[in-house]
């Protein structure tokens, strides 16, 4: 006895088709009337391979294909009347066997694809004249039409990166160069720096202690020492940085001051001292 399932509320099933019905002539026993050979040799054209209806029919009845819950769906593939002797068929879907479904269903997808199954095909990836296109199976050509459009995107990803590389290898070689003639013209100046009579000392000792003063005398110093090549900002204002710069440049010299302070030994040096890189 085949297994009886409950009707779904909303059943996955072939649309009736809008062929003239086929009237039953004879009782049950016409449902074989025509034998499975004929059916799948008429049907050599159509589409759809034997394993996506199988899967189709777990999907629409669960496999089983002598399933009738009274719901107006019969077998496997859960065809209406209509819509079964509308492909050429006779008797009910569930009383014949699993060849004559699937001969059944290949006839209609050769007219109208996967539509007549719209949930199950999409859930099972089916489509088009019988590939799939989820992950299950593949049509060859399907793969086939793939493959040139993979290897062309990764053929054109790797010459996108091959650009890139080579922009970003051009631009730093580019910063390079920048830097080196900075450098470059930078040391040039230096070297050319002349020593000079220093400007008038204004007795007043520049030192951290002045740093929130603005004074002209440490703009000028700072502004001399730059130009010995000293990394040093030129704001006219005696920071941290002043301080360290008159240390190193006290030490370079050999003379002795008091610590990070400009008296006027060292500031007279900034002018009179030659430059040594």
């Amino acid at each position: 006895m085949s297994a009886v399932l409950f009707p779904r509320k909303h059943a996955r099933h072939a649309k009736p088709s809008t062929a003239p019905k086929v009237l039953l002539a004879g009782g049950m026993t016409a449902a074989f009337a025509v034998t499975d050979v004929a059916l799948i040799a008429g049907s050599a054209s159509a589409g759809g391979s034997t394993a996506q209806f199988e899967r189709l029919a777990q999907c629409e009845s669960g496999g089983n294909w002598s399933i009738n819950t009274g719901n107006g769906y019969y077998g496997g593939l859960q065809f209406n009347l209509g819509t079964w002797r509308g492909v050429g068929m006779s008797g009910y879907p569930h009383q014949a066997s699993k060849s004559t479904q699937i001969a059944a269903g290949q006839k209609l997808h050769s007219q109208r694809g996967w539509g007549p199954w719209p949930a199950c095909s999409r859930k099972l990836g089916l489509s088009g004249d019988g590939g799939n296109s989820g992950s299950g199976s593949s049509t060859a050509a399907a793969t086939t039409q793939a493959a040139p459009k993979s290897s062309t995107e990764r053929r054109a990803a790797s010459a996108r990166a091959s650009r890139t590389r080579a922009a970003n290898q051009a631009a730093t070689r580019a910063a390079r160069e920048a830097a080196a003639k900075a450098r470059a013209q930078r040391i040039a100046a230096i070297k050319a720096l002349k020593t000079t009579t220093p400007p008038r000392f204004d007795g007043h000792v520049l030192t951290v202690g002045d740093r929130e003063s603005y004074r002209i005398a440490v703009k000028h110093w700072q502004r001399r020492m730059a130009a010995r090549g000293w990394t040093i900002g030129v704001d006219g204002y005696f920071g941290p940085q002043s301080a360290r710069v008159a240390a190193a440049f006290a030490r370079g010299k050999d003379v002795t001051t008091g610590p990070g302070s400009v008296d006027k030994q060292l500031w007279d040096l900034a002018w009179s001292a030659p430059v040594t890189v």
